[in-house]
């Protein structure tokens, strides 16, 4: 059987998501570094640094299964969505719509945060770099759960 344009379109954006992962994890890297010498200089002391740190890993593990859960959803509508060739004028309707949903969800969620990090005035604080840090995990989070959904499925594991 041969493999349909949506099923080839899925496997570019299972690539790029992983270009981006590499980048933002750069990004991520560099922004830590960067938040630990000017928080280093601003207090005199690291301890601002790691609790943002932890701070920002709790706040990952709370938003882990929502994020997932809404990755899963996605992947799973995307691959029905490619494996099929052609579409009734209710189907292409409701894919519009339940895409338009997905990608305001998302776009809500990016503008928060980069909002938020915006609002604050002073540089290199603790509540920046969790802020900071918490915007990339998310990123990241959701596009490591879509890509593990996707390739799962792919494999023909499972519709968990």
């Amino acid at each position: 059987m041969a493999e349909t344009l949506g099923m080839r379109h899925m496997r570019k954006t299972l690539l790029i998501h992983r270009i981006v992962q590499i980048l933002l994890i750069v990004l991520l890297l560099y922004m830590a570094i960067l938040f630990q010498q000017k928080i280093q200089q601003k207090y005199d002391s690291l301890s601002p640094f790691y609790t943002s740190l932890v701070l920002t890993l709790l706040i990952q593990v709370g938003l882990f299964f929502p994020i997932r859960k809404f990755a899963e959803n996605e992947a799973k509508r995307e691959l029905g969505a490619a494996a099929k060739d052609t579409f009734t004028a209710e189907e292409q309707k409701q894919l519009r719509n339940q895409r338009l949903l997905s990608d305001f969800l998302k776009a809500s969620v990016f503008l928060f945060f980069v909002a938020f990090i915006l609002m604050l005035k002073e540089q290199a604080t603790a509540i920046q770099s969790t802020a900071f840090f918490s915007c990339i995990g998310t990123v990241l989070s959701y596009l490591q759960n879509f890509n593990f959904a996707v390739r799962r499925r792919l494999a023909g594991g499972g519709t968990h």
